[in-house]
């Protein structure tokens, strides 16, 4: 009985077996017409765009970084215009070749740098010849969809045929919404090279990046790892003539710090502003909660750096903030650089006491300072900075902290039973230490 039970389980087991391996094997047979239609889609795209795609021979202007020698192996470009603009990656240019060599149609032609996008990792060039070849038609940014088919192209090896690697589009809008992101093998093979659509179509230009850090070499440590970016094309045409016209581009910059540490569930109030920065120069204050900026809400410090992220120095954008219970508009000019903090320096060190009494006892004037030209001497007490009170030396500092050298300010203290009001020209810190011993930091009774 148990025998003919185990022998009909077999008989059962082994014809749905060949049944389930019968329809398997059969199943490519349904879809060779989808899977020819896709190969046929993904050489046209290649024959398509490939004329537009060059190989870029530099010489000079090497720097090694890990394992590479940037800018001494040949890199990848497209043709963007049909008088000889190509756009590639900063990835070869870190530092200024001392010449360019272009092979377009398998002809060489020499090249000069035009103008660099330091924002999205970028270098135009203008070939020397009256025309380039065809231009690629451009995907509108509205257009790409995560899951669509994704073709990375590079000519490094041959300027005849592209390397080619086939993936999906992964993410929209990384990078703090200057790049997409895609599962390709992305290499210093094609980095300048396009990523294309099945329509023959560029999406973007393959590009090193990373969201923690800025230089031309940034993100450089993904190189073949299932994760490329590449700059969208579409964007890049819109400042195309500026760079056309040899401007380079920065990104651009506030000069604000935000409060909390968790970009992703922390809303964007302002903890400091920058002196001199466009934030301070605009009026945007400590406690400010960024709710809108570009017409674009924003409820999450991530949402301001995704929508900042794509604006160059220069260019002016509309904010609006919540201050105390109102909402504010403010007009702000993004600029390149913000001014390293300096600290400004009065020239007193303060002396520890016990007890309730406001203000800064002084232990110590600096020599030649703003502080010993205002007439402070050891034993004074500061009590007023610009009219507000100070109660101690945190608050002191605090105070302090708010100035810039060269800002001149009011300083109230008493000396004995006398007050005395004095205005003074604050510095920047010495770099040199006092020559002479210092005074016990706290007090041993002295008047």
């Amino acid at each position: 009985m148990t025998a003919r039970y185990s022998t009909r389980r077999f008989l059962v087991t082994f014809f749905l077996i060949a049944v389930i391996l019968g329809l398997i094997g059969h199943r490519p047979l349904w879809g060779q017409d989808a899977i020819a239609d896709f190969d046929g889609a993904v050489r046209a795209a290649i024959e398509s765009v490939s004329p537009s795609v060059v190989r870029i021979e530099t010489v000079g202007g090497s720097e090694r970084v890990g394992d590479f020698a940037v800018g001494t192996a040949a890199t990848t470009g497209l043709v963007v215009s049909d008088d000889g603009l190509v756009l590639t990656s900063a990835f070869g240019f870190v530092q200024e070749p001392s010449s360019i060599i272009v092979r377009l149609d398998g002809q060489p032609n020499g090249a000069k740098v035009v103008a660099r996008d330091h924002a999205r990792k970028l270098v135009l060039l203008k070939i020397e010849r009256e025309t380039a070849g065809r231009v690629p038609d451009v995907v509108p940014r509205s257009d790409l969809r995560v899951g669509q088919t994704a073709i990375a192209l590079g000519k490094t090896y041959s300027s005849d045929t592209p390397s080619v690697s086939i993936g999906i589009m992964s993410a929209l809008n990384r990078i703090w919404g200057r790049a997409v992101q895609t599962d390709c093998k992305v290499s210093p093979a094609n980095y300048g090279g396009p990523l294309i659509d099945l329509h023959g179509r560029v999406i973007g230009l393959l590009v090193p990046m990373s969201p923690q850090q800025q230089t031309d070499l940034a993100g450089l440590e993904w190189y073949d790892s299932g994760i490329g970016f590449a700059v969208p094309l579409s964007e890049v045409i819109t400042v195309i003539d500026r760079l056309k016209a040899g401007e380079d581009l920065h990104p651009g910059l506030l000069g604000i710090t935000l409060k909390g540490r968790n970009i992703y569930a922390d809303e964007a109030i302002i903890a400091t502003t920058a002196p001199n920065s466009p934030a301070e120069k605009a009026g945007l204050q400590v406690g400010d909660n960024i709710i809108e900026v570009a017409g674009q809400a924003i409820a999450r410090q991530a949402e301001l750096k995704h929508v900042l992220g794509t604006l160059y120095a220069g260019q002016s954008v509309a904010l609006t903030v919540q201050r105390d219970g109102q909402s504010v508009a403010i007009e702000v000019e993004l600029v390149q650089t913000i001014e390293p903090y300096e600290h400004a320096f009065l020239g007193v060190l303060p002396l520890r006491v016990e007890g309730d009494a406001v203000g800064v006892p002084v232990r110590y004037v600096y020599p030649g300072s703003p502080a010993e030209k205002l007439g402070l001497v050891r034993g004074d007490r500061l009590t007023h900075l610009n009219g507000e009170e100070v109660k101690d030396s945190l608050a002191w500092l605090e105070r302090l902290a708010q100035h810039v050298p060269g800002d001149e300010v009011e300083i109230k203290y008493v000396r004995g039973d006398q007050e005395h009001v004095g205005r003074v020209a604050l510095a920047s810190l010495p770099a040199e230490t006092p020559a002479e011993s210092l005074p016990p930091a706290i007090d041993e009774g002295e008047p």
